[in-house]
């Protein structure tokens, strides 16, 4: 066998293969042989039609299992001979074959690229340094209780706070659409669950009213078929009841589920979920910097294959999705999911690149100390770790994760890092969400 490398781009390589065709031939014999010996052939014998008729009816069609299984065979050899790693396979186009002639084909291959710059020296990373105060604690428990409010029937005009139950009706250019109908819906003015035009309509009715409210949808509504059009809602209020407010008493952690330590227990379990938040958002954080630093630092060609493999990821993914919610099948739009998938690749390249060259590994006690942590959300955190723990595959999600911020904390050691102090409230809702 002989093989010869062509460099067709950056990280595409044309891999040139030659099979003597004595080789191919005596195989291509040798099968004709054994098709002759089982052949079943109107006016012979099982077994003894004579092999010129047998290499008449069959050559061709051995033939052509004969290439195909020859290349398939000799692919992995001649990459192994010329001692190449692909990333991925283009195509395999065989020369027209001739007998008498060696056999001749072309695999276009890519290569994994090389990784410029496996470190962020001279790079700005910007730690958030923020704590969870007293008063963050206060802020969720307040949150919690207007949750839980009770609702009183209210005699007056609706208010911000209150809970409408309605019946609406919308129509675009005098036509009812899709969504936009419904009977006994509850909502509470003011939290934003409706859109804003819709809401501000309705504060000061009173239930038995109706109300005719239009305004245009925003241009990037996520409905499609509605977004940027003008809409007319006939809308009756059948509700109107006011939030009473529970007293925040060692009673009112017991109807949350507190059996023992009341209000102060309760407490202590909000500042230990908003801690877990906030370890989990800075994790986040930096690690969407760091990820952000190496992809400037390290622009590469991606191999098209392991792209579309992700694409293939995504596309299954919301492909199960949608049957899952009964939504009938349909194409989905790959290209839509292009973009992602190139950067998750370039990514997943890039960190690998340093798992390697750094000698990353997996340590299992911090394994298990992430998923301990993300246990303590749940009421049998024992049973939660167990359940990791029982299946492979899911343990290997947390170790793919602990392993990626092996990868930033490394790269935070050769990048420069400065700190800025921020409050919680700010770090958790950057863009003043309530």
């Amino acid at each position: 066998m002989q093989v010869s490398v062509e460099e067709s781009g950056a990280i595409e390589r044309k891999v040139t293969v030659s099979i003597p065709h004595t080789e191919v031939d005596q195989e291509i014999e040798k099968r004709l042989r054994d098709v002759a010996r089982q052949a079943r052939i109107p006016g012979f014998r099982p077994g003894k039609a004579p092999q010129n008729v047998i290499n008449k009816r069959y050559g061709a069609q051995v033939t052509n299992e004969v290439i195909s299984d020859t290349i398939n065979s000799s692919y992995r050899e001649a990459l192994g001979k010329e001692e190449i790693v692909p990333a991925g396979l283009v195509s395999i186009e065989p020369k027209p074959f001739v007998a008498g002639d060696d056999l001749q084909y072309v695999a276009t291959i890519e290569l994994y690229p090389e990784i410029p710059s496996p470190t962020l020296a001279g790079r700005t990373i910007e730690k958030p340094v923020c704590e969870v105060t007293t008063e963050d604690v206060d802020r969720t428990l307040e949150d919690i209780r207007q949750r839980n409010a009770d609702f009183k029937t209210r005699q007056g005009k609706s208010e911000k706070g209150d809970r409408l139950t309605i019946d609406f009706e919308g129509k675009i250019d005098g036509e009812s659409f899709a969504g936009g109908s419904t009977q006994d819906h509850q909502f509470v003015l003011g939290e934003g669950q409706m859109l804003e035009q819709f809401e501000t309509g309705l504060v000061g009715i009173r239930a038995g009213e109706s109300k005719q409210i239009a305004f245009t949808f925003p241009d990037d509504y996520p409905g499609a078929d509605v977004a940027g059009k003008a809409v007319d809602f006939a809308v009756t209020v059948k509700a109107v009841d006011q939030q009473e407010l529970l007293e925040l008493s060692d009673g009112f952690a017991e109807k949350l589920g507190i059996k023992e330590g009341g209000m102060e227990k309760m407490r202590e379990e909000i500042e230990i979920s908003l801690n877990r938040e906030l370890a989990t958002r800075m994790r986040s954080v930096i690690r969407d910097q760091v990820m952000d630093e190496l992809r400037k630092v390290n622009e590469i060609e991606v191999p098209k294959a392991l792209v579309e493999a992700e694409i293939d990821r995504a596309v299954e993914a919301i492909t199960r999705q949608m049957e899952e919610q009964g939504v009938p099948k349909q194409e989905v739009d790959r290209e839509r999911y292009a973009a992602d998938a190139r950067n998750q690749v370039t990514l997943g390249l890039i960190a690998r690149d340093i798992i390697d060259k750094s000698e990353l590994k997996v340590d299992g006690t911090v394994v298990r100390e992430r998923v301990e942590e993300m246990a303590t959300g749940y009421d049998d955190g024992d049973a939660f770790v167990n359940w990791y723990y029982s299946d492979p595959a899911r343990l290997q999600q947390i170790e793919a994760m602990v392993l990626e911020e092996k990868v930033v904390n490394h790269m935070l050691e050769t990048a420069e890092v400065t700190e800025k102090k921020v409050s919680f409230r700010e770090f958790m809702n950057p863009q003043g969400e309530s």
